[in-house]
Formats: structure tokens, sequence, C-alpha cells
């Protein structure tokens, strides 16, 4: 291994660039080549043990600026209403109470699904990284929209709108997707089962704002649209048809995919 990063050193230090000429087409002087210990040195650090690279916590005590804020930090979440005039709702206070929760339920498991598919996209490993990189990348910019829009009515009914991060990890009805390196099997699974939790809560919602907020029952129609078309996305790569049991073994070890119909969820 340490003939080869050697071996590697040297020919990086040994390759010849062409040099910048200037308009007067004398040859400028090109800045001296790394040393082959500097690049055996990034080497090494690249390929570092876990154990000897520093902590987050090395990180995160960089900086000695502290963040600080006159206003409490309130619940998770914090929906402060207007007293400034809006367009009334048909409903009273509780009816009102409900709608907002509603919308801002809606918020937070699209921001929680941004982010999963992020994280997803990056970390996607198998026979289908690129069609699932490219997938994920559409899911998560169609869920920046659909959260936007969401966001966007929460302002216009009165309300304030709680995108925190802690707000989504203690309101979220979805939990995090493992950490590290995802399989593709592993991938459509979770988000298969995940986008299903979502799309029942949203329709739930539909139902709860139809009568006193008739805008937002109609805009959360259209989110629990796109969820469902994200959803089938997801399924129809594992569909099971008369000509191809399609359990995934070839993506899983040779194992089937363990296609459990409840979502992922908080215990």
């Amino acid at each position: 291994m340490k003939n080869a990063r050697f071996l590697s050193a040297m020919l990086l230090v040994g390759t010849a660039l062409p040099l910048p000429v200037l308009a007067n087409g004398t040859p400028t002087l090109a800045p001296p080549p790394p040393s082959a210990m500097k690049v055996l040195s990034r080497i090494d650090l690249a390929q570092a043990d876990q154990q000897t690279a520093k902590s987050t916590d090395d990180v995160r005590g960089a900086s000695q600026t502290k963040t600080t804020s006159s206003q409490p930090v309130g619940a998770f979440p914090t929906n402060e209403m207007t007293t400034l005039p809006v367009i009334g709702l048909d409903g009273d206070a509780e009816a009102i109470k409900k709608d907002v929760a509603a919308l801002q339920q809606t918020l937070t498991e699209l921001q929680q699904l941004q982010l999963q598919t992020k994280q997803a996209h990056w970390n996607a490993s198998g026979t289908l990284y690129y069609p699932l990189h490219l997938l994920l990348q559409e899911h998560y910019e169609g869920l920046s929209k659909y959260a936007d829009t969401i966001a966007e009515r929460l302002l216009a009914v009165g309300s304030s709108a709680d995108g925190r991060a802690n707000t989504i990890v203690k309101t979220s009805g979805v939990s995090e997707i493992p950490g590290g390196f995802l399989d593709d099997a592993q991938i459509l699974s979770w988000f298969m089962n995940a986008y299903k939790r979502v799309g029942e809560e949203v329709s739930a919602a539909i139902k709860a704002t139809e009568k006193v907020d008739p805008t937002t029952s109609n805009l959360l129609q259209e989110v629990e649209h796109g969820i469902a078309k994200y959803q089938w996305q997801m399924r129809a790569q594992v569909q099971r048809t008369k000509t191809d049991p399609n359990t995934g073994w070839d993506l899983n070890d040779n194992k089937p995919i363990d296609l459990a119909p409840q979502a992922p969820s908080k215990p």
C-alpha cells in the first residue's frame, strides 16, 4: 500500500502542465509543484481512520461565536397568529386552530421528506444507483415546491410557519432514514412506505380543512396527488407481475426485499 501511494505521488508530482503564456508570447513561470511528501500527507489524511479524525464536537467547538435571540424559543411547533386583518375563514377559533395544525403538520412532513430524499440521493448505492440518484433529485425539487406552497398558505391564513429543525425532529411522524451508504433496495422500500405514511396524513388533513378552509383543502389535494405519484414511482420498481415476481432479490444480496405494508414511524 505504501509503495502504491508513493508511486501515485511521484506520478502526480511529475505530471507536466502547459505553461500560461503572456500577451507578448513570453511564458510565465509556473508555481513549483507540491513535494512528494505533501502529496503523500494528503493521501494519508484522506485514508485516515475515523477514530483518528477530528470529532463532530471538535468542529462544533471551533467557533467561539454564540447565537442568541431576545425572543424565547417557544414550543415545537410554534404557530403565532397575526392580530392584523386577514381574509376570514369559515369557522370558529377551534376550527381555525385545526386548519393551522393541518397545514403545519403537512409542512413538517414535506420538510422531513426533503431531507431524506437528499440523504438518499447522495448515498444511493447498488445497481439502480444512477436512476435513483436522478429520481430522488426530482422528488426533492417537487417536495421543496410543495413545502413552500404550504408555508405560504400558513402565512396567508394569518399564522407563522415553523420550519425549524427541532420542529421536524420532535413532530414528524416519519423516522430518519438510516445513515451511511444506502442500498437501492433499501431506498425503494423505505420511500415506498414513507410516502404512503405522509400521503395518509395529508388525506386526513384534507378532510379536516374542507369546510373551514376550502382553499387549503384544495392545496392539500395537490400535495396528496404529488406524494401518491412519488410513492408509485418507488413502488413500480418492485411491482410484482404475472411474468416476474420481482422480489428484488437481484438488488438485495439474493434475498427478497422486505416490503412490509406498514410505514416507517417513530416509536
